[in-house]
């Protein structure tokens, strides 16, 4: 029982680290939507404003980033728990849902129009990346015996 709910670990980190590359593809494209839109209305003065339009990229990244993340996260600390993976990892996890919600204060900020400390958005964004990919490979549950990390308790003769 212990093994498959590790599996399942692995599995819903490895779907957690595509919704963060998810998160960056979805901005971006809205990033690059809205610059091409206003370049192409800057002289057209009964064109509808970008912000006036529906972006389906940037409403692509709120939905993940308000709904899918913080369930997959937390599906993470669960797991863990089931695992029986140490407490470290469990409070790893709970580290990154807590980076969550910095992450989605930040962006409550960057919509009041605080640029400055909304810009660490993208910071925290990078920092979650990070935490992601170590939780994932050091509990990587599909490692073979011989390709296994070394374990940091391990006696070497």
């Amino acid at each position: 029982m212990t093994r498959n709910l590790r599996k399942m670990y692995s599995v819903i980190g490895a779907l957690l680290l595509v919704e963060f590359l998810a998160q960056f593809y979805t901005i971006a494209s809205s990033a690059f939507t809205s610059v091409a839109d206003k370049i192409a209305n800057a002289g057209n003065s009964t064109a509808a404003s970008t912000v006036d339009e529906i972006d389906l990229f940037g409403a692509a990244h709120a939905v993940i980033g308000v709904f899918v993340v913080p369930i997959t996260i937390l599906a993470l600390i669960i797991l863990s728990f089931g695992a029986r993976y140490p407490r470290k990892t469990t409070i790893m996890a709970a580290l990154l849902f807590l980076l969550w919600v910095v992450q989605f204060a930040l962006a409550y900020v960057g919509f009041l129009g605080v640029a400055p400390i909304a810009g660490l958005h993208g910071i925290n964004a990078l920092v979650m990346v990070g935490l992601g990919i170590y939780l994932v490979r050091s509990n990587w549950a599909f490692w073979s015996q011989a390709h296994a990390p070394a374990q940091r308790n391990e006696i070497r003769l």
